[in-house]
């Protein structure tokens, strides 16, 4: 049983008129969803094939050395899940904010504040503590200041009804200032003093340095993981979930049944921060082992935003769009080497975006054509 027709548009051809009806599905079955997306991708695919040929490369073999970059070997698959792991945790806290009709584009500030504080905890403490308590220490402080960071636009969004678009925004910058200041504005604690070539971070100790499992992934994949599976639980079991779900479809119903909006805001704003935070401190262990600002604000936290939107703010279904997303971050550099232009590289990622996000709404609707003939005037 499907919902009633929720758009209509008409055409007129001779003595045809041909309605077009967009209803939505009453449920998509995994099959359907996953046949949907394959053939996005193909699609997408077929695309950037015609680009390339006019750009005067060879489909096959820029394809080939895009399979072979970013799954073709385990160094391959390691750079595609590093870069998995911070698009997973900031398409979670895109996911919590968004799924309370909060605007919050911040995850990248709050990624920047969660190194900035796991840089300070590892140089600080990570070489007094063994491997698995300097690990907890590190990922916990950058949970804290990404928690901070986010509340510093919770707070004004929750009592005075700022819009959160323009502050998150804001504190993108603030954060990004801060730590190109620590490095490359002053000799501060996380700079490199020995280092008297380009400035650069201080390397963090090897107690908080993520080890890879089978030479593939880290530590920090496995958490992120396991905070995906957390917050789908939370979100669909736990009170606070119901509260969030209730405050995102009618404040005013969350006002009738006695649910503080706004202690939720701050609340879906400090959770959502710390997944960023926790972003940026897997960064720190397991890419740049310093604060690096060039490998650091890399427009992640932004990326998560698509990722959150292709998933359609469902938890679990971030885990593989991130994991596309990862592929296509990591396989832009090779394919420069390899002779491709780097426009059209952004373009094929693009292409390969707007088709998967595109074929959610086919997901979600079924587009229903009916010619009905009319009588000749």
């Amino acid at each position: 049983m499907t919902a009633p027709a929720v758009d209509h548009a008409t055409a007129r051809s001779g003595r045809w008129h041909i309605p077009i009806a967009v209803e939505q599905r009453a449920a998509s079955r995994f099959v359907q969803q996953l046949g949907v997306n394959l053939l996005a991708l193909a699609l997408a695919l077929g695309l950037g094939a015609i680009l390339l040929l006019v750009a005067g490369d060879n489909p096959l073999d820029v394809y080939r050395e895009m399979f072979d970059r970013a799954f073709g070997s385990s160094r391959a698959l390691r750079e595609t899940l590093r870069s998995t792991t911070p698009l997973i945790l900031t398409g979670l806290a895109v996911t919590v904010t968004f799924r309370m009709g909060l605007w919050s584009i911040g995850a990248e500030g709050q990624l920047i504040a969660g190194a900035v504080a796991g840089t300070a905890a590892a140089l600080v403490l990570g070489p007094s503590l063994p491997v698995p308590l300097a690990v907890a220490v590190v990922v916990i402080s950058a949970a804290l200041a990404g928690a901070v960071w986010a509340t510093l636009a919770a707070v004004p969004r929750a009592l005075f009804g700022t819009d959160e678009v323009v502050t998150t925004l804001m504190l993108n910058f603030v954060a990004l200032g801060i730590m190109n200041y620590l490095i490359f504005g002053s000799v501060s604690y996380w700079r490199d003093r020995t280092n008297l070539g380009y400035p650069a971070g201080k390397v963090i100790p090897e107690s908080t340095q993520l080890d890879l499992y089978f030479s593939v992934f880290d530590a920090g994949l496995v958490l992120a993981l396991a905070l995906a599976l957390i917050i789908s639980l939370v979100l669909r079991r736990t009170v606070w979930g119901y509260q969030l779900r209730v405050a995102g479809d009618s404040r005013a119903a969350a006002s009738y049944a006695g649910i503080s909006t706004t202690r939720q805001i701050i609340s879906v704003f400090a959770v959502s921060g710390a997944l960023a935070g926790i972003a940026g401190a897997t960064q720190v262990m397991s890419i740049t082992f310093a604060l690096e600002p060039r490998a650091i604000a890399v427009n992640l936290g932004f990326v998560g935003i698509v990722v959150a939107a292709v998933a359609l703010l469902k938890p679990l279904l971030v885990v593989p769009v991130a994991f596309l997303m990862g592929a296509l971050l990591s396989i832009a550099p090779s394919l420069s080497i390899f002779g491709v232009s780097p426009a059209v590289v952004i373009v094929i990622q693009g292409i390969i975006l707007l088709c998967v996000a595109g074929a959610q709404f086919f997901i979600r609707y079924r587009v229903r054509i009916t010619r009905t003939e009319v009588g000749s005037r």
